[in-house]
């Protein structure tokens, strides 16, 4: 209705252009030599009328489409905030672009979202690293040092918490034995935290790393050597601290299994120094409860739990061990290693690597 009213309003406009152009007089010739101004003739004058209600009509259409672009704020009505982005990056698809300009408008924008968001919400964030075969402990601090989170505050938090809508962490058995619960479940990757976080939240990064790269297939694999996932994650850690090539890790795998089914202590000498350097400074009472659950000069078979956060290569040895009948191996300083089935083999082994 608001349309066909100013269309009208620019019709009758027309009209009285037309009239007013009708009315104008054909001009007579003169003959004088005098300069005259020569008026525009009727069809000039209809054209000129007819240019003006182009002109007043796109005029009088352009204002009203402006004013409904612009929103209107009743006294009761105020423009809403933008939301907080919490995300400390966000990408947008740049897909016209060329992959190198891409790459480059990403790491822009990511940049930029950095900042805005250690403006608008106070927090910044921060990418740490971790290493395959780093205890519980040497994580916290880590994630402590960079202001992550308070050290025993994701003590508590990793001893307390229920994560069990982890499936992974689910199926952790409850062992009075066990010292970290968590240990060996916090999966080794490169992380970006937020400052300041909630233990909770810090420990749930590591924990989705792990339900990520730990899938349905290996926990059936687990199922068929006839361990359950969490021992598998005991003998993959057992594997990063004793297994310093990746060409020798399968081997090592293969040792722990054999002596499991031989009914031998593993005697591996990480497990000491878990127990000494990533258990007992932690402890208070007595120091020493701990030590013939994951001592494997002490323990009848596996340690009560992981003793390090094992990475995917070691993960995958312990699933797929060398077929192997080795008992013992042993290695020099240059990381040489020797494998033997018997003692006898073992006691020449020592001497080769120059450990007796």
């Amino acid at each position: 209705m608001k349309y066909i009213k100013i269309f009208a309003v620019a019709l009758l406009a027309l009209c009285v252009l037309l009239a007013a152009s009708c009315s104008v007089k054909e001009p007579e010739v003169e003959t004088a030599t005098t300069e005259s101004t020569v008026p525009p003739t009727s069809s000039e004058n209809l054209e000129g009328a007819i240019d003006a209600f182009i002109n007043l009509t796109e005029a009088v259409f352009s204002d009203e489409v402006e004013a409904e672009d612009e929103p209107y704020y009743g006294e009761d009505e105020t423009e809403e905030e933008e939301t907080e982005y919490e995300k400390p990056t966000m990408y947008i698809p740049v897909s016209h672009t060329s992959p190198l300009t891409e790459i480059f408008t990403d790491k822009i924008i990511e940049e930029t979202s950095k900042i805005q968001s250690e403006e608008q919400t106070g927090k910044r964030t921060v990418t740490l690293s971790f290493a395959e075969g780093r205890s519980l402990t040497e994580i916290f601090k880590i994630l402590d040092e960079y202001e992550v989170a308070d050290f025993d505050e994701l003590m508590q938090t990793a001893a307390t918490y229920d994560y069990s809508y982890y499936p992974l962490v689910s199926k952790i058995p409850s062992d009075p034995n066990r010292c970290f619960k968590l240990e060996g479940y916090l999966y080794p990757s490169t992380y970006e935290f937020y400052t300041n976080s909630k233990p909770q939240d810090a420990i749930g990064k590591f924990l989705r790393g792990g339900k990520a790269n730990i899938t349905e297939q290996m926990m059936a694999q687990a199922s068929a050597l006839g361990y359950t996932m969490d021992e598998v994650l005991t003998v993959a850690s057992i594997v990063e601290k004793e297994g310093g090539k990746s060409e020798e890790v399968a081997k090592i795998a293969a040792v722990i299994y054999n002596r499991l089914e031989a009914g031998m202590k593993l005697q591996m000498d990480s497990s000491i120094y878990y127990v000494e350097r990533h258990i007992k400074p932690y402890l208070t009472g007595d120091i020493n409860r701990y030590n013939s659950y994951y001592n494997t000069y002490k323990c009848s078979a596996l340690p009560a739990g992981p003793i390090c956060n094992p990475g995917l290569k070691t993960i995958n040895a312990a699933l797929n061990p060398a077929d192997v009948d080795y008992l013992y191996f042993c290695h020099d300083e240059n990381a040489n290693y020797y494998y033997a089935e018997t003692y006898e083999e073992h006691l020449e082994n020592l001497k080769l690597a120059g450990l007796e």
